[in-house]
């Protein structure tokens, strides 16, 4: 089998070249339907089913290989998808890949490679064109009319009638002019972005003393399943980087096993790389130096203080860093947080998502936290969509999404089944001499879409699970919505807001003034944080004490008042919600569920900048 697996992919080469080398560029230019940029997973995937559909098909490559940041970054790890039952659930040509895998949660990167191979060359309507940059591209009315590539210094003029930028960051829908933000620009963050990562690649490690520290957890819980071992956080906590925007954080450890030494090489998912532009080829590539000589001090300290990896050594540098945010297309429909949060499902709906929104850590100062765990959510196909383009689709985590909710959207098996969609869509659309926006509307073929993504039964299974908030407390629900909108509050795991608890009037007053600064709210003076500052303490929110600092942030006198009276004046100036005057009729300790409720009432009322208002939901 091995021997027949490794024929395979020398004919799909020698058949590739003689495609590229027997086809002229005029040729090309008039060939291929749908054209595919990038070939991240989920542009093969959406190449394979647009070619599945009976449409010749192009898959434009810069990179020589398929698998795109996943093997090249050395993402060795899948975050699946589960539903309630612990069903897989993203199926179709993703089901096929893994399968190519035997459904391993971890593999090995040749593995993933070879089988993205195999996908491309069983389709005999694929045509893969590899080595290609984007110089420019023609539209008109919201229409890609003309594509210009380059490859070996000559230019190919390409006519699709639909387009799939499947690259890792949006750069083919960029250079349309699709309007897009950069990291957390959404949320008033433009600047913050998740941390970057070189994993790295090491071997002579013995398996036998990594399961004596699993055992041992002196640093910190940790799990070993077949060859994976994870957890480990004290290491990120004692670990002294050369570099003071590096650090490390708890180990993620993929094991391949060498026969003849019975060693492992292992690639570990740890080290975290920050002050870095995503979008800027040189910062990635000050980075990676900077990442190369910090893996030096990393194995010294494991092998020094970690069992098993006393004889260590680093085989070699994988070729690129991963990079796990850079651009959000501003789409059709913006996938909000809120949308996930309520685990809602769309009519227009072509992939499902679970994973936890796992937001990794934007600097130095944060260690990365949890929002909240949904339980099944849908992807529109208006989130795949540029809100002002009608044949070109974005598909991977440079897709419609909110910064926020990319934090679960982004996972590959949800990429890859989003890309599969897109590709059936395309063909769907030619086939019945529509464009996207108008095949969005027909519900009729929405319908046949989901029933051959195999989407329409595992609706019909979940059908309880969704379109069902998380917090079933309708007073709360829309204001703890504005505060997670935000990403000022996060449940972890187990969508645990602490409601019982109290807060103290300095985090409350925190929480005020960064909600004004994320929105950019036109009330918000610059006396307006440290007024907030001034008159908050440790001790805990009353009421009283939350309708003064409502005041200040308002911007409204609070010279003279006193006890009751900061209330009555927060109330004539409509700055308590009806609830809270109903229910709370004395001055006392809030829990945090009557301060959330204070708080998101009152950041609702406030202005959010034009620009930011337009990347959280365009429709």
């Amino acid at each position: 089998m091995r021997a027949k697996n490794i024929l395979l992919i020398i004919v799909f080469f020698l058949i590739s070249a003689s495609i590229f080398n027997s086809l002229s560029a005029a040729e090309l230019e008039n060939e291929f339907s749908i054209v595919v940029y990038g070939g991240e997973p989920e542009g093969v995937m959406a190449a394979v089913a647009a070619a599945r559909q009976g449409y010749n098909t192009l898959l434009l490559m810069e990179r020589d290989k398929p698998g795109g940041l996943m093997t090249y970054g050395g993402l060795n790890f899948l975050d699946l998808n589960y539903g309630p039952d612990q069903r897989n659930l993203n199926k179709g040509i993703f089901a096929e890949w893994h399968h190519m895998l035997a459904n391993r949660v971890v593999f090995s990167i040749d593995a993933a490679e070879k089988a993205f191979e195999k996908l491309i060359f069983r389709e005999e309507n694929l045509t893969v064109y590899s080595g290609v940059t984007i110089k420019s591209l023609q539209v008109n009315d919201g229409m890609v009319k003309e594509i210009i590539v380059s490859r070996n210094s000559e230019d190919i003029h390409l006519y699709p009638s639909m387009l799939i930028d499947a690259s890792q960051d949006a750069d083919l829908a960029a250079i349309a002019g699709a309007d897009y933000f950069t990291g957390g620009a959404d949320i008033g963050l433009p600047e913050r972005h998740m941390a970057l990562t070189m994993v790295l690649h090491l071997g002579n490690v013995n398996g036998d003393g990594i399961m004596q520290e699993v055992r041992s957890q002196r640093y910190g819980l940790a799990h070993m399943k077949d060859d994976h071992a994870w957890g480990f956080v004290r290491v990120g906590e004692l670990y002294q980087p050369l570099d003071n925007n590096i650090r490390m954080r708890g180990l993620n450890i993929v094991m391949e096993k060498d026969k003849q030494s019975g060693n492992y090489e292992v690639y570990i998912n740890s080290m975290l790389i920050f002050d870095t532009d995503p979008l800027d080829k040189k910062s990635i590539s000050r980075a990676y130096n900077r990442g190369k000589r910090e893996a030096a001090n990393v194995l010294e300290f494991l092998k020094t203080n970690f069992r098993g990896f006393e004889k260590a050594e680093i085989i070699d540098y994988l070729p690129e860093l991963y990079v796990r945010e850079s651009r959000h297309v501003v789409a059709r429909y913006q996938l909000k947080i809120t949308d996930l949060f309520n685990n809602r499902v769309f009519n227009d709906t072509i992939a499902l998502g679970s994973y936890p929104l796992d937001y990794q850590a934007s600097g130095t100062d944060n260690t990365g936290y949890v929002l909240f765990n949904p339980i099944i959510y849908g992807i529109p196909l208006r989130s795949l969509l540029p809100h002002n383009f009608k044949n070109m689709m974005v598909v991977g985590r440079s897709s419609g999404f909110s910064s926020l909710a990319a934090s679960s959207s982004r996972v590959l098996p949800t990429g890859m089944a989003c890309g599969e969609a897109a590709g059936i869509a395309a063909a769907y659309a030619l086939e019945n001499n529509k464009n996207i926006p108008e095949l969005i509307t027909d519900n009729e073929m929405i319908n046949s879409i989901q029933q051959e993504l195999g989407l329409d039964s595992l609706l019909k299974i979940y059908s309880k699970e969704t379109n069902k908030e998380i917090i079933e407390d309708q007073v709360l629900l829309p204001y703890l919505e504005e505060l997670i909108s935000w990403g000022l509050l996060n449940g972890g795991y187990n969508n645990d807001f602490k409601l019982k608890s109290t807060i103290t009037e300095r985090h409350f007053a925190h929480k005020i003034a960064e909600g004004l600064i994320r929105r950019q709210a036109d009330i918000l003076y610059e006396w307006v944080p440290g007024g907030l500052e001034s008159v908050s303490s440790t001790q805990s929110l009353t009421r009283n004490q939350a309708a003064k600092l409502l005041l200040v942030a308002a911007s409204k006198s609070i010279e003279g008042l006193s006890g009751d009276e900061y209330y009555h004046q927060a109330i004539s100036n409509e700055l308590i919600p009806d609830y809270i005057i109903e229910n709370i009729r004395i001055d006392r300790v809030l829990n945090r569920r009557e301060a959330y409720i204070i708080l998101g009432s009152f950041l609702k009322n406030c202005s959010t900048a034009d620009d930011i208002s337009f990347y959280r939901g365009y429709e």
